[in-house]
């Protein structure tokens, strides 16, 4: 691998850890001082806006400076509003408007630099080693995840949110640096910039990328059928599925959440070390982890026993892991590599209003209809997705 690989792994990872320590601090923080469930729901509504409208406006910015440019200058204006924000958190008691107002700002940056980190995978790695290396970053940010979940909590607890939100500004220094040291490695990596193109041509060149080749066309769908399915993970629909169709209280959710979390972290496991096989049978990998995903989730959603839900919460892990890999790796082999970073913003503006959209009919649904339909509902959604993946194979098997 590129050696270039290893700071990103790190910067990524760094990435992943910081946007979980700073969700929880944000939310505990303004919950704690406003007491309104309202200006909590208001920050992950202001984060997802913002990131919006940022991947409808990344291409600009792509077709108009240089990669190695971008991937500092994000980055160092992140980093000094998070430690503006960090110097005067405990002044913003009285000022939550402004605090939502800062965090806009800093998701705007976020929606800007995403696609951008997104696009150093096949970049820096190439052939076998791109399957390997996205095993490596899922195994890496799920689990750095999953441990900032658990462990934030708990800081901020005994530390105070200020003091923890210091910790994830010092994190993001690191970032920075380490944006630098990769920026230094890859100066020979850029992207042409055309100036003179349309803003019109440049806004829309990721959208018919996506339209035009009938195997991403196939894939962007997926990835919206599995966005719309995915939101039934969400906190609140789970542990009305433990106490609503397990019988059981909270502690029950947590042991949910952490079975789910163990498997994924198995799947991280088994996806590095399959990863040779995934890269030679990519589509096929795609179809079977999907597939197996639907069906746990299917059983899950039927099932009354909370030892039973937490066996098919850990062999979820796996079929997802495996699933996201392949799906990822596929996304990124039929992108030319200047194009990349214009995909990936408009996928994630799919994405994003794919979750958005389905958090609010699910939750309609599991108050109005019951818990169970959610999960019945999402595991028919995987598998339309793994259907795809086959239809999927018989378009490349065209084309070969």
């Amino acid at each position: 691998m590129n050696i270039a690989f290893y700071p990103y792994w790190a910067a990524k990872t760094l990435l992943s850890l910081i946007n979980v320590v700073y969700i929880m601090v944000i939310t505990t923080f303004i919950y704690g001082q406003t007491g309104s469930v309202l200006y909590a729901a208001l920050f992950p509504f202001i984060q997802m806006s913002a990131r919006i409208v940022a991947g409808i406006t990344a291409p600009l910015l792509v077709n108009r400076f240089a990669f190695s440019k971008l991937i500092i200058s994000i980055p160092l204006a992140k980093t000094l509003m998070i430690t503006g924000i960090a110097i005067v958190f405990t002044d913003l008691t009285a000022h939550i408007p402004l605090l939502l107002v800062g965090i806009a700002i800093l998701s705007f940056l976020d929606g800007w630099e995403s696609p951008l980190i997104n696009t150093l995978t096949p970049r820096l790695v190439q052939g076998e080693d791109l399957v390997k290396a996205n095993s490596f970053l899922s195994f890496s940010t799920q689990t750095v995840t999953i441990i900032g979940y658990a462990m934030t909590g708990f800081i901020v607890m005994h530390c105070g949110a200020s003091q923890t939100f210091w910790a994830a500004t010092s994190l993001s220094w690191a970032v920075l640096l380490l944006m630098i040291t990769i920026s230094s490695l890859t100066r020979d990596i850029e992207e042409k910039v055309e100036k003179n193109t349309s803003r019109w041509d440049v806004l829309r060149g990721g959208w018919l990328i996506l339209w035009k080749n009938r195997s991403l066309r196939l894939i962007t769908f997926m990835d919206l059928v599995e966005g719309l399915a995915g939101s039934i993970w969400i906190g609140a629909i789970t542990l009305a599925f433990v106490k609503e169709a397990l019988g059981q209280g909270e502690g029950w959710w947590g042991l949910i959440n952490s079975s789910y979390s163990a498997g994924t972290i198995l799947g991280g496991i088994l996806a590095i070390a399959l990863a040779a096989r995934i890269q030679k049978h990519l589509i096929s990998s795609m179809a079977i982890g999907s597939l197996l995903f639907s069906l746990l989730t299917i059983a899950y959603g039927l099932n009354s026993l909370p030892w039973l839900a937490l066996v098919l919460c850990v062999l979820m892990g796996p079929a997802y892991q495996i699933r996201d890999v392949a799906q990822q790796t596929a996304l990124q082999s039929h992108v030319p590599i200047e194009s990349l970073s214009k995909v990936y913003a408009a996928h994630g503006i799919i994405l994003s209003a794919a979750m958005s959209i389905s958090t609010v009919v699910f939750g309609l649904i599991a108050d109005h209809m019951g818990v169970r339909l959610v999960y019945l509902i999402g595991g028919a959604l995987f598998i339309v997705s793994s259907l795809c993946s086959f239809r999927l194979n018989r378009v490349k098997e065209s084309n070969d």
